[in-house]
């Protein structure tokens, strides 16, 4: 009877910290670009991949939307881009980044005056723009210290 009560114990401890042990699964900002077939999957979407010069871009197209990660050589996403008549789920392609941005999100409304214009925010971690109307959106997100040598933001459109 003990080793069942040990036993149980031990599953019950490995499947509580399973998630937290367990690495995202996604191509998100940050993460490997090896996982990008994961986010064609959950968008239903079809796939191209391309090279530049010094980062390779694997574009994602899906109802009326194409999104864009960028890949630095040592295989990390650096930047996604977004446009279409949709939005993409911000929280699937910023991953770890989605709270920085959604509390700048937040300071942007609580401006005053508020002002009409496209969104900006800015810090050391993240970059993200941010246009349109519901038919016509874009945006992109990149991480300012993880630009492979050479590729400027102007580079990532």
């Amino acid at each position: 009877m003990g080793q069942i009560t040990i036993l149980i114990s031990t599953v019950a401890l490995l499947t509580a910290s399973a998630p937290a042990i367990v690495p995202p699964v996604w191509a998100a900002l940050g993460q490997p670009a090896a996982t990008v077939e994961h986010d064609r999957v959950m968008m239903k979407g079809q796939r191209q991949s391309r090279g530049g010069t010094g980062y390779s871009i694997d574009t994602i197209t899906v109802a009326g939307m194409q999104i864009k990660e960028y890949a630095s050589p040592d295989g990390l996403v650096f930047a996604v881009v977004w446009k279409g008549t949709g939005a993409p789920d911000l929280k699937l392609l910023l991953g770890e980044y989605f709270e920085e941005y959604r509390e700048g999100v937040t300071a942007a409304r609580r401006r005053t005056p508020r002002v009409r214009e496209p969104f900006k925010m800015k810090s050391d971690r993240l970059v993200v723009e941010r246009v349109g109307h519901s038919r016509s959106l874009w945006g992109r997100a990149y991480l300012p210290l993880h630009l492979p040598p050479g590729i400027r933001p102007e580079d990532i459109q």
